[in-house]
C-alpha cells in the first residue's frame, strides 16, 4: 500500500522463524529494506501480524525497527512485511563477546525503551535475534507473534513458534501473556 517493493529470495537475511524469513529488499524511493515474506494464510495469523505491522508503520518510534509497509502482494497472494535494514543482530554480538558491562547495560536499556514505546504490545518473542542495531541504537524487531494488550489471540497463534529459552512460563502453560512475559524474556 505504500510502495513498490523488490526482494531477492535467495538472499535471506538471518534464519527463517516461526512465521516467515526476512530477505534483502530494495525500493526505488527507501533503498535497501528488509522484506518479510509471511508464510502463514490469512486463516493463521497473517491478518494480525500485518495488522501489528501496519500500526507499528504509522508510528514514530526511536527504539523499534521502522516498519515501512504491510500487505498482500497483488500478483501472488502472499503476505510481506517491509521493514529498515538493521546492521547486524544482538545474537551476532553476543556470540562474538563484543560488549563490556557498561556496553551490555546500554544495549538492555535501548531494548526497554523499545519495549516502552509500544507498551500497547505484548512482543511475545523477544530474544537477541530479535534485536537489532538501526542508526546505532539497538531496537527491537520482529513482531511476528506479538498481539495488542487488550486482544485475546489464539493459543494457535504460538504452536511451533515460543523460543524455549526466553519463553516465560505462561507461555509454555497458555496462560495470557501480559507486559510481564516480555519482562522476563529481556530478564534471559
Amino acid at each position: 500500500p505504500r510502495g513498490e517493493w523488490l526482494y531477492d529470495p535467495s538472499s535471506p537475511l538471518g534464519r527463517p522463524g516461526g512465521f516467515g524469513a526476512v530477505f534483502e529488499g530494495v525500493s526505488t524511493s527507501y533503498g535497501q529494506v528488509a522484506v518479510k515474506r509471511l508464510h502463514i494464510t490469512s486463516s493463521d495469523a497473517a491478518h494480525r501480524e500485518i495488522r501489528i505491522a501496519t500500526d507499528l508503520a504509522s508510528r514514530t518510534l526511536a527504539h523499534v525497527i521502522p516498519v515501512l509497509d504491510a500487505g498482500e502482494d497483488a500478483h501472488t497472494g502472499q503476505y510481506f512485511v517491509v521493514m529498515a535494514r538493521a546492521e547486524r543482530s544482538l545474537q551476532n554480538d553476543i556470540q562474538a563477546g563484543v560488549f563490556s558491562d557498561i556496553e551490555a547495560a546500554r544495549v538492555l536499556l535501548n531494548i526497554v525503551d523499545g519495549l516502552l514505546e509500544v507498551n500497547d504490545l505484548v512482543h511475545r518473542d523477544l530474544k537477541p535475534a530479535n534485536i537489532l542495531l538501526h542508526e546505532g541504537v539497538w531496537k527491537a524487531a520482529d513482531f511476528g507473534i506479538a498481539r495488542f494488550v487488550e486482544d485475546a489471540t489464539s493459543l494457535r497463534t504460538l504452536k511451533d513458534c515460543l523460543s524455549p529459552p526466553y519463553a516465560a512460563p505462561e507461555q509454555f502453560q497458555f496462560i495470557h501473556a501480559t507486559s510481564a512475559t516480555d519482562v522476563y524474556a529481556l530478564g534471559c
